[in-house]
């Protein structure tokens, strides 16, 4: 099973920017068609002019008590003054060791990473999924995957509001469409409510995958 975790990633010729408000801690639990798997959870360590956000993302996938796949994907972002300065991740895909790093330079960000190794003359974004402004402005998008810095053409469509979480959070649907470098499909469904991450769904090679924020997991 390879299951596509473009939870991270970076966007090329768009403002970055983070909402200048502080940013809550974010716990999912994820789901493959309906047994959980693991988790992806953000730690924020907001200060006055800067937002360091640490995202850890677990999966094991099993199959009469045998682990069939595993996934561990580790990212550490670092933003001043609503600008990126640094990113560097290293992800173990079912024992395929990938890496994406980025650092800022006078006139953009220099990439380096398992698939891609080059100097972007643009501002750039990690998307990360927690921040809003990749599906903000509605706007299709080309974007960075940061398990390898390989790049993804994102279609970004805007569902309209609906009731999650047995109607207890009124959020925005996005659908998210593309391909990897591989030519494998991207199609994600993702949720904001007041600019918040709390909800995702995307398929990969027939299965769904689920998350449901902790708190309002009724499995739990």
């Amino acid at each position: 099973m390879r299951i596509l975790l473009s939870s991270i990633i970076l966007l090329l010729g768009f403002v970055a920017e983070v909402k200048s408000t502080e940013l809550n801690d974010i716990y999912f639990n994820v789901y493959r068609n309906g047994s959980k798997i693991g988790y992806h959870k953000i730690d924020f360590d907001n200060e006055n002019n800067s937002v360091n956000p640490y995202v850890e993302i677990r999966f094991e996938v099993t199959f009469l008590g045998f682990t069939v796949y595993d996934y561990f994907h580790q990212n550490n972002e670092k933003w001043i003054n609503n600008s990126l300065v640094k990113l560097k991740t290293k992800t173990d895909k079912n024992g395929e060791d990938l890496y994406c790093n980025a650092s800022k330079t006078s006139n953009g960000m220099s990439l380096n990473g398992s698939n891609n190794e080059k100097d972007i003359y643009d501002q750039i974004l990690p998307t990360s999924y927690w921040n809003y402004r990749l599906v903000e402005d509605k706007k299709n998008k080309k974007v960075l995957n940061t398990q390898d810095c390989s790049f993804i053409d994102f279609k970004i469509d805007y569902i309209g509001k609906e009731n999650i979480y047995d109607n207890k959070i009124l959020a925005e649907r996005f659908k998210l469409t593309g391909k990897e470098f591989t030519g494998d499909d991207v199609n994600i469904d993702i949720w904001y409510k007041n600019s918040q991450w709390v909800k995702m769904i995307f398929f990969k090679d027939g299965s769904e995958i689920e998350y449901f924020l902790k708190d309002f997991d009724n499995n739990e």
